[in-house]
């Protein structure tokens, strides 16, 4: 009896190990689930621009010390005329699809108010156009009857920079520019942006609007990275 119980128990042992054996299931590692990869971020600048001019890329108040503390500040979209000297009329810009305007000041107690106008076109290509344009502008107008004087000079400011100085009484004819009573006023792009900024009016010198008004350009350029395809 003790013979039959051990030869029936290797006997099961036998076939439990012959089935492990012949079933390849029960030896295979299931393969591990794959899931549909994300395309690979791109590391280069996709080139797409601003197309509207937001209230973020203008001056801030705070940076028109020059006016005045607390001075009014008014702001207006829509595109209009460049806010140039009379003599140096410009019209508005040619193309333009959107443009932001920005005056700071009263004017009162021979204050000068702050000017920034920003302006977006189609493309750069547009925008170098349109600063060529006002370029010829501001230099039509330096042949102007006296006794005011209008003096455009380069400006190191962003692509395109130029200056325009705006002497009174025209004494810079027989004296230096920065000491004649006037003001200053810049013109400047980057990528598909022309921006002007400047000092209207005020009895201050001509050197000491073109140091104000040089900063703010420098200060307003860096606000432009939105219109710029290389990016901020």
């Amino acid at each position: 009896m003790r013979t039959l119980t051990l030869t029936s128990t290797i006997a099961l042992c036998t076939l439990a190990l012959a089935a492990c054996a012949t079933d390849p299931e029960a030896q295979e590692t299931p393969p591990p689930a794959t899931s549909a990869s994300a395309p690979a971020a791109s590391s280069s600048p996709t080139g797409s621009v601003a197309t509207d001019v937001a209230p973020e890329v203008m001056l801030t108040e705070a940076a028109w010390t020059a006016v005045g503390p607390q001075a009014p500040r008014d702001e207006s979209t829509g595109v209009v005329d460049w806010r140039l000297p009379e003599a140096c009329a410009a019209g508005d810009p040619t193309g333009a699809s959107a443009m932001r305007t920005v005056s700071q000041g009263s004017g009162e107690f021979e204050a000068p108010v702050g000017v920034q106008q920003v302006a977006v076109l189609a493309d750069a290509d547009a925008a170098v156009a349109e600063a060529e344009r006002l370029t010829a502008a501001l230099g039509a107008c330096t042949e102007g009857e006296p006794p005011t004087r209008y003096v455009a000079e380069p400006l190191a400011v962003g692509a395109q920079g130029l200056g325009l100085a705006t002497d009174y009484y025209g004494s810079s004819a027989s004296g230096s520019l920065d000491d004649a009573m006037g003001t200053y006023v810049a013109v400047t792009r980057r990528g598909n942006a022309v921006m002007l900024v400047g000092l209207d009016g005020g009895e201050g010198t001509v050197g000491s609007a073109r140091t104000t008004v040089s900063g703010l350009a420098q200060q307003g350029w860096e606000l432009l990275c939105p219109f710029d395809s290389a990016g901020c």
